[in-house]
């Protein structure tokens, strides 16, 4: 089995996957397009970092700012 690394929002779409993100404040989950995603943050010239997409995310919910990003399958 090889493991990928999965560091970039490009790195999520080039393998096939969603993003799950939950909120560090709330606990509430979302899932995003990793691709749609990527063209927001090009978009926005914003880094496509994971670890920064973590630390921007603001929860839409309860206003919190932090998030934890992890990959899920995509559902069609």
């Amino acid at each position: 089995m090889v493991r990928h690394s999965l560091d970039s929002v490009n790195e999520f779409a080039r393998q096939g996957y969603n993003l799950r993100i939950t909120c560090s404040g709330c606990g509430r989950v979302i899932e995003a397009n990793a691709v749609e995603m990527m063209v927001e943050l090009n978009r926005r010239r914003a880094p496509l970092s994971i670890a920064s997409l973590e630390d921007r995310a603001k929860c839409r919910e309860c206003g919190h700012r932090g998030a934890t990003v992890t990959a899920c399958e995509v559902n069609i």
